[in-house]
């Protein structure tokens, strides 16, 4: 029974809920919108893949990081309400937020100043408080942003999320996670991090609601990783340049010179908004809404702080908060890349850890799943430094996941070019001949060719068998296996 059988299933029972109807589905988990009948409410429930719950470790994990997220109870935090696994099927159900994304929200055009200010503050507020749980985001982006009935935005999708004192550590070291297009410079080396990169993020996030674009473009995701590494802070057009030393602080490439809590981030902005041009915001509204409390407790870092108004131009500072991080110690956050599930973005499917969108005409294996090139990679020989190999080990790692593990996406950036998994494990052994990671994802390439041959032969779909064989020979080519297939299915196609 996979995802998608799951998905439609009708007799899925977990005692305490029912369920209305699909939200979204994905290769890792299916989401309902269901009603927990002893409080009469209604919750978004997501429910684990059953060819991941088979998975041990899989399942303690996704029991682990809902217990983690469960911790926060804060305005700007989706709040978790319960966990746990009936018959086997392991469930999570959290606040259900119909209104929208973030994502959804941002035009070509970007957003105005003042909404984008009052996001910014908003989810700084939530930062601030995971922070001071000692919860690291590590996907803060504008798909996992969703707005209440009354405009506050919300934090959600902890799923990769990281305990920063390091007590939840299933990991595979050498694994980075969050999304590209917003991913810190640490996190995309696979390095330790803390708050201060989901504050990088929130900065590559502002740069998109003001531009309509995120701060780095490039073909393909590894290339958009690479770039937070090396290329320097964005620019913003001149009618935003006013909030310059703003984005500076929040996406300096080293931490230390970042911002250092969501609370810093928001004072920030208060000191930016007199000198702000003429009717780019209100800044009588932001002002008012500094005093409302966001918590009982009326602590500074839990105030709600909004701003409204449209976009001009102008200048003005900053300048970064002296506190301390107390929590962040030699923290790895390294985690196996299939553990970045969306964990509550209910009107959508949840997302692997990169997000790829490159397509490739479909040949007739497509019938099977599988999209590919017609020609296999060619790794010249290179020097490569440590970071570039952790990098092209931590993308190719990313492709050989989702080209194996995620529905609707299988085959794909497995081969065919230099930026696929094959083509950068490929890479690495030219530079580093010895390096057992990428000899064990060029195996890997090999043997899902293999098994998937072999089930196109016994199929006896000759065709997709012999050129499914041809793919795998590419990265092993002399594996007995692949090559008895493929002589297999050539010599049904001839009629012998």
């Amino acid at each position: 029974m996979n995802s998608t059988v799951l998905l439609q299933a009708v007799d899925i029972t977990i005692p305490g809920y029912r369920i209305l109807r699909t939200l979204g589905q994905g290769g890792m988990a299916s989401v309902f919108l269901a009603v927990q009948e002893s409080l009469d409410r209604e919750v978004a429930l997501k429910v684990m893949a059953p060819a991941l719950a088979a998975n041990p470790e899989f399942a303690e994990r996704f029991l682990k990081e809902g217990k983690l997220t469960a911790k926060l109870q804060h305005p700007n935090v989706v709040t978790i309400h319960d966990i746990g696994c009936h018959n086997g099927i392991y469930y999570l159900s959290a606040e259900y937020i119909p209104r929208g994304t973030l994502k959804e929200r941002i035009t070509d055009e970007g957003l105005s100043v003042g909404e984008a200010l009052n996001v910014l503050c908003d989810i700084a507020h939530g930062l601030d408080y995971a922070h001071e749980k000692g919860v690291v985001h590590r996907d803060v982006k504008p798909g996992n942003v969703l707005f209440r009935k009354d405009g506050r935005a919300v934090l959600a999708d902890f799923g990769i999320a990281k305990a920063m004192d390091g007590s939840n550590s299933s990991t595979m070291a050498g694994m980075s996670v969050g999304t590209p297009d917003y991913m810190s410079p640490e996190q995309a080396r696979g390095e330790s991090v803390d708050g201060r990169s989901d504050l990088y993020s929130l900065g590559a996030m502002l740069v998109e609601m003001l531009t309509g674009k995120p701060p780095y473009e490039a073909p393909d995701a590894f290339s958009v990783a690479l770039s937070h590494v090396t290329q320097p802070t964005p620019t913003l057009p001149v009618q935003h340049s006013w909030l310059q030393p703003l984005l500076n602080g929040l996406m300096s490439k080293m931490p230390s010179e970042r911002y250092n809590t969501g609370a810093a981030v928001v004072a920030a902005v208060q000191r930016l908004l007199p000198t702000a041009p003429p009717g780019a915001v209100d800044v009588q509204a932001f002002e008012n809404r500094e005093g409302l409390s966001r918590q009982p407790t009326a602590a500074a870092t839990q105030q709600r702080t909004r701003v409204s108004g449209k976009a001009s131009g102008g200048a003005g500072g900053a300048e970064a908060s002296e506190r301390p991080w107390g929590l962040i110690g030699g923290v790895s956050v390294a985690v196996v890349a299939i553990l970045a599930i969306a964990l509550w973005a209910p009107w959508r499917s949840p997302q692997v850890v990169v997000d790829t969108t490159t397509a490739t005409p479909a040949t007739d294996a497509g019938s099977v799943g599988f999209e590919a090139p017609a020609s296999g990679p060619e790794a010249a020989p290179t020097s490569l430094s440590e970071s570039d190999i952790e990098l092209a080990l931590t993308q190719a790692e990313a492709y050989l996941h989702e080209g194996t593990q995620v529905e609707g996406k299988t085959g794909r950036q497995l081969r065919g070019d230099e930026d696929s998994a094959l083509g950068l494990f490929s890479k690495v052994l030219a530079s580093d001949p010895s390096n057992a990671r990428a000899a064990a994802g060029v195996d890997a390439v090999a043997g899902f060719y293999r098994d998937s041959a072999t089930k196109l032969c016994v199929a006896e779909r000759w065709t997709a068998c012999s050129l499914i064989a041809g793919y795998g020979l590419e990265a092993r080519p002399q594996d007995e296996g692949l090559l008895e297939l493929k002589q297999k299915a050539d010599a049904a196609m001839r009629g012998n």
